[in-house]
Formats: structure tokens, C-alpha cells, sequence
């Protein structure tokens, strides 16, 4: 009878272990519900040994509907460990099982039977009777299911091998995918460490990339199951000192960790590619992360996504260097465009409209506001020129048939423009600021005297008065040209609030030392015209002094051939117009002549004083009593035009070292001259002051009359010989004035009011 039923216990042993449709994890469960089924057993258990350590890891249970469950019960302890220790049966009670073994019913009798194959323990199988002891037949009948335990067993030892392969294929191939098209680590790494533990080759995988410099850590990716995330702290920072020790070993490394889950097991390996570590990859998982090829398998994966990471580097340099290069050929394409039109005029006023337009023009100008100052050395100050926002900076326009051409293209801006930034409330305000050149007071002024670009985050003002001055970030560039700082250019952000990025400093710097420049060129340009000017106009004064020297000589020897007949006729007609009757044509003929010959005695007189050299017999002249002698001796012909003469003379004495006599003779010239151009009824103002010539004192007389003034066409030609609008006029009365003046160590000025009248200014020293 008992024969009978080990038969048939057997053969539905065997056909549980060879059934097809089952794996055979569901094949083991199967037999240890049979022996379950056994009378006087309650229930069986599978306890598998760990392949690492002396420790029976994972548990089959008849009480158990799912899958296998992590145990961990060291080899001599409890009933199945001493089992496993001494490769025998092992009875006992609750008291000796480990709290691992125990199930459901705890009372009873226990015994574990070692389940052994060809190369040691396989398993222990753990049996439980309720009863007080366990039935000798019911024993003896599971006794008969070891070798079918054994031979499942290795069963599901290939049958695992298999998973592991296909699971190892199936992660390399998906991960083969996932790197065809690299991306940068934010995109590629998170996706890596889900694939990792969704294949199940580990519980948690994490990616920590190496720090590429002092302050940067190196960034973390990690991934796990969610059985295991109240673990993820502390694996962590068992993963941060594992990967410490398989970078500096430049080695896989693997350990055990002391924690309770599933988790148990750590294998790092360094991301190595082309000799360069980028860092580590860390797998947490069982048991099976240490078998055999589970260390290549990483490797594997950390050679592929080293290479992926190492490529997706290379192109995010190669992109970076093409961001670079294009933007520095926008940056010198622009700065040629610049120099091209810097170099297109040397107008310095037109230089400085151009240089602040372009930092502020266009749909994204460099900066809000722009301030141009220039160095006064004589002075020792900062002279405000021109001040441009945004807001008033037109597009600047190619000029007509200026074209695309990089090589020839250059902006312009016209005068209407120019004139409305000069007329903007902002540009009045920097044009009337006058910066002292110390270090102390103002960023421009620092820049000047450092050479050198001046940053400061935030500024409360350009100079003492800190009104409309920007309060944000602000920036000072010298105009720095052959060694020599010419000015300074300012820039700020106050109507963005924009910061000023490190590329918009940089870039200033660079256009500012192009714009010194062109305006160091255009400030020697206009010199070398001044020079010319300067030149040209000594050069026509030379020749204006030849040509009078020539008049001079002439007309001294015309006058002095011509007087003496003069003087004949003159008194030969005179006699005859004695004998003859007043009322006669003869004496109207004779009185003519007698007349006409003191005209012309008169004109060959003033000659004769014009070309001779005169001496100036230097006395003490009171400048006031001279004027007042002139005006007595034009009186008569200001009461007969009606002319109103006002005078302003100091109370003090105005007394200089002088020709008392040929002083008379300039005044009485010009307010004669003043006199005859106005219409009756006409001012004539004269003012006397104290005044500075050269550096010395001097006295001034101002004469200013209302005859409309000197024709525009006439102007250049008033002071010279001979030059004249008058009917009887000889051309000399100026020059006459002029040479005495000069002679005299003065200026004459003059000053014209088209329609309105002429000023004459005298300037005298007091001491020649």
C-alpha cells in the first residue's frame, strides 16, 4: 500500500516537473504543494543557497501564490542552515528555526532535508507537520521527491541563464538604439539608468559624471524601482563612496551593502572613452548582479554610453565653436562696417554722431545710452559732446551705391538727424557737464587717466550733479590713439535695465579703440586745415604787404611830381578868379578849378602819409578826451543828419602810452565813415572799457553804428588801399586806421550785422 501511493506520488511528481506549459519556478511551486499534500504535512518550503556568501538567499513556498521571496539565513543557523552546514537531515521544533523559516503554523515539528547535485547543496526542503511527530511514511514519500527537485532545480538554473542572456541581448540591443542618435547628457543619461532597471539587471541604477572643474560636483542621474526607492538615500551615498574608489582605482568594482531589501549588491564600473574618465556608473541589485558576465555586461554598457557621451560632447564643442566663430565674424564683420564708415569722413562732429549711433541703433542695440566726452588738457577737465539713446538713434542707412558689400559697405546719418540728437533734453544735459579729470570723482575720469575700460555694476553718477544719470549698471571706454587718450565713451542700460554681458564689454572695447582712432585722425586733420588756413592767410598777407609797399612807392613819386603843378594851377586859378567878376561863367570856371585842385591836394596828401613811414611820438593819452575830440570836431555833421550819439565811458581815467594825434586821426576816420553810412535819424553808440590783449592790460573802444552794415561781398576788402564805395572817397581812411593800430601794438575788430549796422572794436594796450 505504501508502495502504491510512492508510485503515484512520484509520477505526479514527474509530471509536474516535465509539464511544458509551465517555467520552472511554477514547476518548483508545484511540488511543494504535492508534498504539502502528503498526510501529516502542513506545509513545504525551498530554501536556495546564495552563490556569494554561506547563506540560503531565496525561498519557494506551497504557502506562497506569487513568486519567490529574498530571505537570508547564514549556513549553521535554524534548521535549514544547519541543514546546509552538514549536508543531512535536521529535525527540530520552532524554538530551533530561524525567524526566516518560520510560516504560518509555528507548532509541531520541523525537518530539512538537503536537496544535493553533482557539484554540492542545490536546495534544502524544509518540511512541516503539525503533529507531534512527523509519520515515518509521509517522510519517506517526499524523500522520493528530491531527485525530481534537483533535476527542476537545474532546470530553472538554465532556464535563468537563458533570461539573464536574453535580458543581457535585449538591453544591449535597446541601449545599441538608444545611442544611434546621440544626445547631450540631460537627454541621453536619464534614459539610460530607466533602461537599466527596467531590463532588470538592477534594482537602482545610478550615472555620476566626473567634475569638470573646482566648483563643479558633477551631476547625478539615478533610476530605481519603486520597491526599493525608501533605499535610494542611502544607496546613494554608498554609491558617491564606491564610485570615489573605482575612479581611483580605474576599475569595476562590486561590495556588499548592509541593507535589508532587495538591494544587497553594488557593481561600479568607471565611464571610460579615448583615455578620458567621465565618470562612473553604479547597479544595486541581488545576488544575481554578481554572477558570472553581470561585470562584462557593465562594462559593455558603460564603454557604449561613455562613447555616446564622448560624441555627444564633440558635437556640442563642435557646435559651440561654430555658435563662436559665427558670432565673432558677426563681431568683425561689424567693426569693418564700422571702420569703413569711421574712415568715410573726417568731419569730427559727423565721427561723433556716427560712433554713438551705432552702439544704440538698430532693433537690438548694444546699449540704451551712449555719452561721448573728450579730454581738455588745457583745462584738465572732460568736455561733454553728444549724448544718444535708443530712443533718438535713427537706423543707419547705407549711403547711395553703397551696396551689400562687406568690403566697400559702410552706414551714414544726415543732418537732420545729427541735429535732432543735438537737440534732444538728453543730449543738451551731457553737453553741458564739464567732468574734472580725478580718478576719485568719476568713472570717465578713471578711464582716462588708467587707460583702460572702467565696469561697475551700479553707478550713482558721472560727476557731482547726478541728475538724469543712469543709476544702473554703467561702463567707461578711453579713446585711446597713438598712446594718447582723447576722450571717453560712456555707455548704460537706464531704459531696459538690462545687465551689460561680458561679449557687449569686450565688443565696446574693441569699438572704441577703432573710434579713437578716427577721431584722433579727424582732430589732426582739422589742425593740418587750420595750419594751411593759418598759412594761406600769412602767405596773402606777405603778398597784400608786397603790393602795398609797390602802391606806396608809386604813389609817394605821382604825389610828390604831381603837387608841385597842383600847386601852380592851384594859384594861378585863384588869382584869375580874383580879377573876374562873382557872377561870371569864367570866375564859376575858375572857382572850380580852385576847388578841384585842394580836392586833389587833399588826396595826394593822405597818399603821401600812407606810404611814408610815420613815427609815433609816445606820449601819456587819455584814451576818453581823444573820443570826446573827435566827437566835437563831427558834431556839425551829426546835427545835420539827425544822429543820435550815445557814449559810455568809466569814471576812471583811461590812460595809455600812445601817438595822441594819430589816435585822433583813427577815430575821426571811423566815425566819419560810421556817420556818412547812416540815414538821418541813425544811432551811433561808443563804449570805452578796460580790457585784455595778450595777456596784458588793455583799453577798448566799441563804435557801433546803423547804417546796415558792410556788404557781405565787400567785408574781405575793407581795410585795403584804395578800396572803395564812395563817389569822392580815396580808398585809405581804414588802412590809414588799421596801420595806425597795428603800429600801436592794437587790434581793430569788426563785426557785421547785415541790414542792421557795423561794430568796430579797438583794443589798445597801455603799455607798448
Amino acid at each position: 500500500m505504501a508502495a502504491r501511493k510512492g508510485n503515484n506520488l512520484l509520477e505526479q511528481a514527474l509530471r509536474v516537473a516535465q509539464s511544458s506549459g509551465r517555467s520552472h519556478q511554477g514547476r518548483l511551486r508545484g511540488l511543494l504543494r504535492l508534498a504539502a499534500r502528503t498526510p501529516g504535512i502542513a506545509s513545504a518550503a525551498l530554501f536556495l543557497p546564495d552563490s556569494t556568501e554561506p547563506a540560503l538567499s531565496e525561498c519557494f513556498s506551497s504557502l506562497l501564490s506569487g513568486a519567490t521571496r529574498a530571505c537570508l539565513i547564514p549556513y549553521g543557523q535554524g534548521c535549514a542552515g544547519r541543514a546546509a552546514t552538514e549536508l543531512r537531515e535536521i529535525y527540530g521544533t520552532s524554538v530551533d528555526l530561524h525567524p526566516e523559516e518560520r510560516g504560518s503554523g509555528e507548532a509541531g515539528q520541523f525537518v530539512a532535508i538537503p536537496i544535493l547535485d553533482g557539484t554540492g547543496l542545490a536546495a534544502i526542503l524544509a518540511l512541516a507537520c503539525p503533529d507531534p511527530e512527523l509519520p515515518a511514511e509521509s517522510l519517506a514519500l517526499c524523500r522520493q521527491l528530491v531527485p525530481v527537485f534537483s533535476l527542476t532545480l537545474s532546470g530553472l538554473a538554465v532556464e535563468q541563464e537563458a533570461h539573464k542572456a536574453r535580458r543581457d541581448l535585449a538591453l544591449v540591443s535597446s541601449l545599441g538604439r538608444l545611442l544611434e542618435a546621440p544626445a547631450g547628457a540631460g537627454i541621453l543619461l536619464p534614459q539610460v539608468v530607466r533602461l537599466c532597471t527596467g531590463s532588470g539587471i538592477a534594482g537602482c541604477a545610478v550615472i555620476r559624471l566626473a567634475p569638470k572643474g573646482r566648483s563643479n560636483r558633477g551631476r547625478v542621474y539615478k533610476g530605481c524601482h519603486s520597491s526599493v526607492r525608501r533605499e535610494l538615500t542611502a544607496l546613494l551615498e554608498f554609491e558617491q563612496r564606491l564610485s570615489a574608489r573605482a575612479l581611483a582605482a580605474g576599475a569595476t568594482r562590486t561590495d556588499k551593502l548592509a541593507l535589508p531589501g532587495s538591494c544587497r549588491y553594488a557593481l561600479c564600473t568607471p565611464l571610460n572613452c579615448n583615455g578620458q574618465t567621465l565618470g562612473a556608473l553604479s547597479l544595486f541589485g541581488g545576488v544575481d548582479l554578481l554572477a558570472a558576465g553581470q561585470a562584462e555586461l557593465a562594462e559593455t554598457v558603460a564603454r557604449l554610453v561613455a562613447g555616446a557621451l564622448t560624441e555627444a560632447i564633440c558635437e556640442e564643442r563642435v557646435a559651440s565653436f561654430d555658435t563662436e566663430n559665427e558670432k565673432k565674424l558677426k563681431e568683425l564683420s561689424l567693426l569693418y562696417r564700422l571702420s569703413n564708415t569711421m574712415l568715410s569722413t573726417i568731419k569730427l562732429n559727423k565721427l561723433i554722431h556716427l560712433t554713438l549711433t551705432a552702439l544704440t541703433s538698430g532693433p537690438t542695440p548694444f546699449f540704451d545710452r551712449a555719452m561721448l566726452f573728450l579730454a581738455n588738457e588745457r583745462s584738465g577737465s572732460l568736455v561733454g559732446m553728444l549724448g544718444v539713446t535708443s530712443e533718438n538713434a535713427p537706423p543707419l542707412s547705407m549711403p547711395p551705391g553703397g551696396g551689400d558689400d562687406l568690403l566697400s559697405s559702410r552706414w551714414d546719418i544726415t543732418e537732420d538727424e545729427m541735429a535732432a540728437q543735438r537737440d534732444s533734453e538728453f543730449s543738451r544735459q551731457v553737453q553741458g557737464k564739464r567732468l574734472e579729470l580725478d580718478p576719485t570723482l568719476n568713472i570717465a575720469s578713471q578711464a582716462v587717466l588708467e587707460k583702460r575700460l572702467i565696469y561697475i555694476p551700479e553707478e550713482t553718477g558721472i560727476g557731482s550733479d547726478a541728475s538724469a544719470v543712469s543709476r544702473t549698471a554703467l561702463a567707461a571706454s578711453p579713446l585711446i590713439a597713438h598712446g594718447q587718450t582723447v576722450g571717453v565713451v560712456l555707455v548704460d542700460n537706464a531704459l531696459t535695465l538690462s545687465p551689460i554681458t561680458q561679449e557687449r564689454l569686450r565688443f565696446l572695447q574693441l569699438f572704441t579703440n577703432q573710434a579713437g582712432m578716427a577721431i584722433e585722425n579727424s582732430i589732426l586733420y582739422n589742425r593740418i586745415e587750420d595750419a594751411h588756413r593759418q598759412l594761406s592767410e600769412a602767405q596773402e598777407s606777405l603778398l597784400q604787404k608786397e603790393r602795398l609797399a609797390a602802391i606806396g612807392e608809386m604813389a609817394a613819386g605821382i604825389a610828390h611830381e604831381l603837387k608841385g603843378p597842383l600847386v601852380s594851377i592851384g594859384g594861378f586859378a585863384g588869382r584869375l578868379a580874383r580879377k573876374l567878376p562873382p557872377e561870371s561863367n569864367e570866375w564859376a570856371s575858375a572857382d572850380l578849378i580852385v576847388r578841384e585842385v585842394v580836392r586833389l591836394e587833399g588826396i595826394l596828401s593822405e597818399i603821401l602819409l600812407f606810404s611814408k613811414k610815420t613815427t609815433i611820438c609816445y606820449t601819456r593819452c587819455n584814451i576818453v578826451d581823444i573820443v570826446k575830440e573827435t566827437l566835437a570836431m563831427t558834431a556839425p555833421t551829426a546835427e545835420e543828419k539827425q544822429i543820435e550819439i550815445s557814449t559810455k565811458f568809466p569814471r576812471q581815467r583811461q590812460v595809455l602810452l600812445g601817438d595822441c594825434q594819430q589816435l585822433k586821426q583813427v577815430f575821426l576816420n571811423l566815425i566819419q565813415n560810421s556817420l556818412e553810412a547812416m540815414t538821418p535819424g541813425g544811432q551811433l553808440s561808443i563804449q570805452a572799457h578796460p580790457g585784455e590783449l595778450d595777456g596784458k592790460e588793455a583799453i577798448s573802444i566799441k563804435i557801433v553804428d546803423t547804417g546796415g552794415g558792410i556788404p557781405l561781398e565787400q567785408l574781405n576788402n575793407i581795410f585795403t588801399p584804395f578800396f572803395t564805395t564812395k563817389q569822392s572817397g580815396t580808398g585809405l581812411g581804414l588802412p590809414i586806421a588799421n596801420r595806425i593800430i597795428t603800429n600801436h601794438g592794437g587790434k581793430i575788430h569788426v563785426t557785421n550785422h547785415p541790414g542792421v549796422g557795423a561794430e568796430f572794436r579797438i583794443v589798445l594796450p597801455k603799455h607798448w
